[in-house]
């Protein structure tokens, strides 16, 4: 395998990695207390124990610890499915999207003990979960992934 293959990922992978680790690192600066753009967004820092939308949230440890083995063992399994599909040949733009995000938020996991969530959307009395850019990158990425095997767009995606 060539190593020129691998550098978009990378730096896809670099990009995401910055682009949350600095959005992160101002909300936890500046956003402590509710700061509102406008009346669709508005930023508020929230630490996140469980999983997507705070499903599994647990102040304890021992669900916690276990459900960041989950995601950490899911995680290192998609990465050796998204690496047996790029020595098929195959673009692995959203899987590589997903990766990157879920390694953004297990490292929240390790440094933060949860997941920092900061971005709030909301429209008069309907508010969406809470989430990140990691979060935001991972249902892009999966989404991609969907619309690839929607229109079976990976027979035609060798060499990349």
């Amino acid at each position: 395998m060539s190593r020129s293959l691998l550098i978009p990922y990378i730096l896809l992978s670099a990009f995401v990695f910055l682009l949350d680790r600095i959005t992160k690192y101002y909300a936890l600066i500046s956003c402590l207390e509710q700061c509102k753009v406008n009346t669709f967004l508005s930023f508020e820092v929230v630490v996140n124990r469980g999983i997507s939308w705070g499903l599994l949230h647990s102040d304890g440890s021992a669900l916690f610890l276990f459900v960041t083995f989950l995601i950490t063992a899911i995680t290192l399994s998609f990465m050796f499915y998204a690496y047996l599909r790029l020595m098929q040949g195959f673009l692995i733009i959203g899987e590589t999207l997903v990766i990157a995000g879920s390694l953004c938020n297990l490292i929240d996991r390790t440094w933060y003990k949860g997941v920092i969530d900061f971005i709030v959307l909301s429209y008069h009395d309907w508010s969406w979960p809470v989430f990140n850019i990691a979060d935001a990158v991972i249902i892009t990425g999966v989404g991609i992934m969907i619309i690839q095997e929607v229109f079976k767009l990976q027979g035609n995606q060798k060499n990349f």
